[in-house]
């Protein structure tokens, strides 16, 4: 319990009423007996004691599992219209700004906020999308609920919703233009899409489409999904190719880092800055760069998870030549954006590959052409 008021330091109101509702916990029901899960979901209904509309004195109490117990409580102190058992779970865990929104959407639609318009709500919900929500298991977490809400009000069947609540995609709601989009090619095409085959395409279109939940270097926001002559047979192609890739590239990666320190050349060519209109709020400088020794092709290829550091040998025979596309933000933090192949005895740019062997386009493509162009260097194909 000493967990509770140190956790609620520095807010007096709230440790005051951390004690009523722990007395009243322990008084008239066995909530408590949930041990120290049952706890924090105390200690953040008292965080949110502004919101109480009742006195906790007031609450009858009852026996039961503590998820129910808890929807209970928070239905008494907060509701003056019934809330469905699935949102109790918010009030467990920690008090991130991720779990602090789940329970502002508690309150809001306790108050008679219909569901579909909550603040911040990830997903826009349909009136039918809202009355699966509304009915979801009891034991479902919030977003969790929320994704297979969208799913059934979009058609899916029950295999493809619980093959897709298994992914990452049953918690991170982000991106839902996109995803959407994929879940309506999916139920389009699901009589020809096995269902163990779910997990390895969300996973394959996160890492190409979507750079660990950022919009990729494709446009300035999150890019569409596009469907136009994409078929499962295609996509899983791409999977397929895509996994080993990452397979190879894995096993490169091992046999390079046993490799000694190398350097090499120069192949004479300048680089690039561009400082004066980045076109990206975020970005104040582009860098185009060779790298010449093994441990800069290494941490490359660490950076982007591709291959690239396993190209000391090319780089050392002269096959090779190896240019890095880095970007500058305000603080001064860079970052590499795309690796750049060239072949020097044809001047040629063999292959550009960002993040997980994605391929470059957007602005990142006009700011590589420009050097080429400056270079005299073929970019043809690449």
């Amino acid at each position: 319990m000493s967990l509770g008021y140190s956790a609620l330091r520095g807010d007096l109101a709230a440790q005051q009423m951390f004690a009523r509702v722990l007395w009243m916990a322990s008084e008239r029901s066995n909530l408590l007996d949930g041990g120290a899960a049952a706890v924090q979901a105390i200690v953040n209904l008292a965080r949110f004691h502004a919101w109480h509309r009742a006195e906790v004195e007031g609450w009858k109490g009852g026996r039961g599992h503590p998820m129910a117990l808890v929807h209970s409580l928070a239905q008494h102190l907060m509701g003056r219209y019934p809330v469905p058992r699935m949102l109790a779970s918010a009030w467990f865990g920690d008090d991130s700004p991720r779990r602090d929104e789940e329970r502002s959407w508690f309150i809001e639609h306790a108050g008679g906020c219909p569901f579909r318009k909550l603040t911040g709500l990830p997903v826009q919900l349909t009136r039918k999308m809202e009355q699966q929500l509304l009915k979801s298991p009891a034991d479902l977490p919030v977003r969790a609920a929320i994704r297979r809400a969208e799913l059934l009000g979009l058609g899916a069947e029950p295999e493809l919703v619980q093959a897709i609540l298994q992914t990452e995609l049953g918690a991170d709601l982000r991106h839902s233009e996109y995803w959407r989009g994929v879940f309506q090619w999916m139920i389009r095409h699901w009589e020809a899409l096995p269902v163990e085959k779910v997990e390895p395409i969300v996973k394959y279109l996160r890492a190409t489409q979507l750079r660990d939940g950022a919009a990729s270097e494709q446009s300035e926001s999150t890019p569409r999904f596009a469907t136009a002559g994409r078929t499962p047979e295609t996509l899983w192609r791409q999977v397929r190719e895509w996994q080993h890739e990452l397979r190879v590239a894995a096993q490169r990666q091992q046999w390079g880092a046993r490799g000694p320190f190398r350097t090499w050349a120069a192949a004479g060519w300048a680089g690039l800055r561009i400082s004066d209109d980045c076109g990206d709020p975020a970005v104040t400088e582009w860098m185009i760069g060779e790298l010449l020794s093994s441990e800069g092709l290494r941490a490359e290829g660490q950076a982007l998870r591709h291959c690239v550091g396993t190209y000391v040998a090319r780089c050392v025979r002269g096959i090779s030549s190896i240019w890095s596309l880095r970007s500058a933000d305000r603080e001064g933090m860079v970052a590499s954006r795309f690796t750049i192949e060239v072949e020097p005895q044809s001047r040629r740019i063999v292959q550009i590959r960002g993040f997980a062997n994605s391929r470059v386009q957007g602005q990142a493509r006009e700011i590589i052409a420009r050097w080429a162009r400056q270079e005299r260097l073929d970019m043809t194909g690449s």
